[in-house]
């Protein structure tokens, strides 16, 4: 699924399911993503207050395993939604990173600096599996 400058589907890398998703704008979000209601960093429900993943302007990157290593929740034999709550905000990189080269910089740096400037997401975007 395709939006306002985002892109979101669900691949399958070796035989796994994972997420892949792009931000093609020019601002640092925040996504939170639920698969059938549940987020995927800790398997909690849903809620707003919860932190997510940020992505930097252009970065497209995949989400393959919980925060606790396992695989991602989707069913198997049967059918399901996948959603990106996307949050507006303000992000940059660590001062230290700011010297790595451009182009490689999303593979060099593990964390970014983000604060949402809004509680409600900006869009929210569904996939079935």
């Amino acid at each position: 699924m395709e939006s306002k400058g985002f892109k979101l589907n669900i691949k399958e890398i070796d035989g796994v399911r994972v997420i892949n998703f792009k931000n093609n704008t020019e601002n640092f979000v925040e996504v939170i993503f639920a698969i059938d209601g549940k987020e995927v960093k800790n398997g909690l429900p849903y809620s707003p207050e919860l932190k997510g993943y940020a992505y930097p302007p252009r970065l497209e990157k995949e989400v393959k395993r919980m925060k606790n290593g396992k695989l991602l929740p989707f069913r198997l034999l049967r059918s399901g939604k996948l959603t990106a709550h996307i949050f507006r905000g303000t992000g940059s990189y660590y001062d230290e990173d700011l010297d790595k080269p451009t182009f490689l910089r999303h593979r060099l740096v593990k964390s970014i600096k983000f604060k949402r400037v809004d509680q409600e997401p900006y869009e929210v975007m569904e996939v079935e599996y």
